[in-house]
């Protein structure tokens, strides 16, 4: 009976450890994209990450020796949880149109998601010299694509839409300029502001779909002022 508990404990000791370490690691990587967004990739040293954690350099490098697992991580962690955020706010039984404009409203950088918009951009300067960034954003922009053409097909199978061209096409117009309008918008341009870039993805769409729609967030979603 004693050797039973004493399993159990052994066991759960070493259960409780996993959890820790992998909360530690969550945290590691939400100090990570936090810095990358304040500091830029070049600003993303072990010291800065470990400051922005609250601990030392020191534990960093025991959780990632190496650096650059670290970086890795959160870029992963950057494209799942963007890409899902843009996932949830199309969930449920709503009619193609409100979809499409939710879709077009959560693909410029604002809000809740500014900070991974942030990130991403930050990243992506890499991607040419990094296969693994490379992949990571190949991965996340054909998963955007796909989430338009699944809008913009059922769209037009229903006749809400008139589609131009091919869905998957029109789907890639879609990310594609969303991707270049956030560009501007976080380098702050002030000649693109949020307001008209949401105009462009309205005037795109219109030409594309035959259909009247422009950006809307969820209904329970919290707005923010357009940025100048």
């Amino acid at each position: 009976m004693t050797g039973r508990r004493n399993s159990r404990r052994r066991y759960g000791g070493r259960m409780a450890r996993r959890k820790d370490q992998a909360a530690r690691r969550e945290h590691l990587i939400s100090a990570t994209l936090e810095t990358i967004a304040t500091h830029g990739l070049a600003g993303a040293t072990m010291k800065n990450i470990a400051e922005t954690a609250g601990i030392s350099p020191r534990l960093v490098a025991y959780y990632y020796p190496e650096f650059e697992g670290l970086i890795e991580a959160a870029h992963q962690a950057a494209t799942d949880r963007y890409y899902w955020s843009r996932q949830r706010d199309i969930e449920g039984d709503l009619a193609p149109a409100e979809k499409l404009a939710r879709l077009m409203h959560s693909g410029l950088p604002r809000g809740k998601d500014l900070l991974l918009s942030q990130v991403l951009d930050e990243i992506s300067v890499s991607a040419s010299r990094s296969p693994m960034h490379a992949t990571l954003m190949t991965l996340l922009f054909d998963r955007e694509v796909s989430l338009y053409t699944s809008v913009l097909e059922v769209g037009a199978a229903l006749g809400e839409f008139t589609l131009t061209d091919s869905a998957d096409v029109i789907a890639r117009n879609f990310v594609t300029l969303e991707d270049a309008l956030g560009l501007h918008l976080l380098a702050h341009n002030s000649s693109i502001t949020l307001e008209r870039a949401e105009q462009q993805l309205a005037s795109y769409a219109f030409s594309a779909t035959g259909a009247r729609i422009t950006p809307k967030a969820p209904a329970d979603a919290p707005t923010s002022p357009p940025k100048s």
